[in-house]
């Protein structure tokens, strides 16, 4: 090799990750003990900065934003009868998430009631922006996800049945912690998407597990929280499928599996189960067909395609629905297949190879949902970007790339709520800590890959700079928002293409053993 080629070789193998190299330090230092608490109190500190600026709905009546609407669910739950939480005021804020964000709302007044009572005042305390109310909503969402979603990424990650070195999982766990997209709309714009993701990664773990009742109850969790948990309701299915097609599981399993789902659905429903009515409204609260095939400024397909094509001028709302979901279908049935197909296997029964493919499948699935369904909102991007994240070691250099266009995909959402410094902070931090050209060593990327990464961060950054220093038309007075939504719409789409291509080509089962990586 020419010498100036070896050390341009030389120079891209000392370009690692920095985190890793944090964690490799430790390793050295023999104090291995202080890594988990040392990333944990650094998520906590995160999130906490984060909060203590704007969100959703800032002081600006009469309807604020998604920080009232959440407030304003625990003020109806904690003093009204569970008949009448569905059908309160909807003009207000109605609840129209699934009944397990009904308890949590009412959990959460119960406590608001217990601290004080005018956080929650029925009637009387819409729209209250006091300090203590907001330092209690503020912490509410990050004990729920310290809760459920973080002990869920530890015990993944540090599980035994996943092949990992320590600095690997490590790196894996910090990685996922911080990746800023989540921390941004749960503790910036505000909600608590962090349980509903949470759920799901209970169920990657249980399914690392064998424990698949376990993994469809978590799942069922996962949904029941937030609908948005059901795009990854066909893999899920793949996966639990094939399995009772195993020879050593078959019926039984399906049947345990069937009595899981129904009886976690009938619990969560309990208080509605036995009016015909009160269900109907739940579901037209949680499935709002009227609401149109996309809301606001979404990076998915029909979105974009909008910009030339206006579907909704055109079709009537039940075409498009129809459209939509013959569309997402199309898009999924490949990999839900394929998933299925590998894992009925005789011969597949390599737990790690069945979980890696079933995160495969996950993230192609929910992907799919995101791009193609009805009703799409710029945060379900968070739905998609779960999965892949729980394949951060596999796919470095893809989930960092991944990360980078889904910030940038909801930048419009969080420039109106002010989020702007926390945006570029954790944007800037997340390419210096995890991004490529920082990948490992061993897991060099292709050249023509990154010219096309750094090409799209070009990209990203002129539209910024333009929103930033050129007023928009008067005649185009959307167009940043509609060039966002139309680079990001591209990029997913070829990350879909990406990620089933990977789900098809790493599909072989593993023949070296389950001996783990080393360092």
């Amino acid at each position: 090799m020419p010498p100036h080629k070896a050390r341009k070789a030389a120079a891209r193998s000392a370009i690692v990750v920095l985190a890793r190299n944090w964690f490799q330090f430790l390793k050295d230092q023999g104090a291995q003990n202080i890594a988990l608490p040392v990333t944990v109190l650094f998520a906590l500190l995160i999130r906490w900065c984060v909060g203590l600026h704007g969100y959703s709905g800032m002081g600006t009546p009469p309807l604020y934003g998604d920080y009232e609407a959440q407030r304003h669910w625990m003020e109806i739950t904690v003093h009204l009868s569970p008949s009448q939480w569905y059908f309160y005021d909807l003009e207000y804020w109605g609840l129209d998430y699934p009944p397990l964000t009904a308890f949590q709302s009412w959990i959460c007044g119960i406590v608001a009631t217990y601290i004080n009572p005018s956080w929650v005042a029925l009637g009387e305390s819409r729209g209250i922006e006091t300090h203590a109310s907001k330092l209690f909503m503020r912490a509410s969402a990050l004990v729920l996800e310290f809760l459920v979603y973080v002990p869920a990424v530890v015990l993944l990650f540090q599980s035994r049945r996943v092949q990992m070195s320590w600095v690997a999982r490590q790196t894996a766990i910090f990685s996922v912690l911080i990746q800023p997209c989540l921390i941004l709309v749960d503790h910036g714009h505000f909600q608590y998407n962090a349980v509903m993701i949470g759920f799901l990664v209970w169920a990657v773990y249980f399914a690392a597990q064998e424990s698949y009742v376990a993994m469809a109850i978590a799942f069922c969790c996962s949904f029941m929280f937030k609908q948005m948990g059901l795009y990854y309701a066909p893999a899920v299915f793949a996966f639990l499928l094939a399995k009772c097609f195993q020879p050593r599981h078959g019926i039984v399993l399906f049947v345990k599996l069937g009595l899981a789902v129904l009886g976690t659905i009938g619990i969560m429903l309990l208080p509605w189960i036995g009016s015909l009515a009160q269900l109907q409204q739940i579901l037209f609260r949680v499935f709002p067909v009227a609401r149109g095939l996309y809301e606001d400024k979404v990076a998915n397909v029909w979105c974009a395609v909008n910009v030339a094509v206006k579907l909704r001028s055109i079709f009537e709302p039940q075409s498009l629905v129809r459209l939509a979901t013959g569309a997402t279908a199309l898009v999924f049935l490949p990999s839900c297949c394929h998933l299925f197909y590998m894992l009925k296997r005789a011969d597949y029964t390599q737990r790690a190879n069945a979980v890696k493919l079933l995160k495969y499948g996950l993230l192609n699935t929910s992907l799919a949902f995101f791009l193609f369904s009805f009703q799409v909102h710029e945060k379900s991007i968070l739905v998609p970007l779960a999965p892949a994240l729980l394949l951060i070691d596999d796919e470095p250099w893809a989930v960092n790339w991944f990360v980078q266009v889904a910030l940038f995909s909801l930048y419009p959402l969080l420039f109106v709520d002010g989020q702007h410094i926390p945006y570029w902070v954790l944007a800037v931090g997340w390419s210096f800590l995890r991004s490529c050209p920082g990948c490992p060593a061993d897991t060099q990327i292709p050249r023509t890959v990154l010219k096309l990464q750094w090409l799209s961060t070009l990209a990203m950054l002129a539209i910024h700079t333009a929103h930033a220093l050129v007023p928009a038309p008067a005649s185009l007075p959307d167009i940043y928002v509609v060039l966002n939504v139309t680079f990001s719409c591209a990029m997913f789409v070829g990350f879909l293409g990406y990620f089933n291509y990977r789900q098809f080509t790493c599909a072989q089962p593993d023949r070296s053993g389950s001996k783990q990586k080393k360092d």
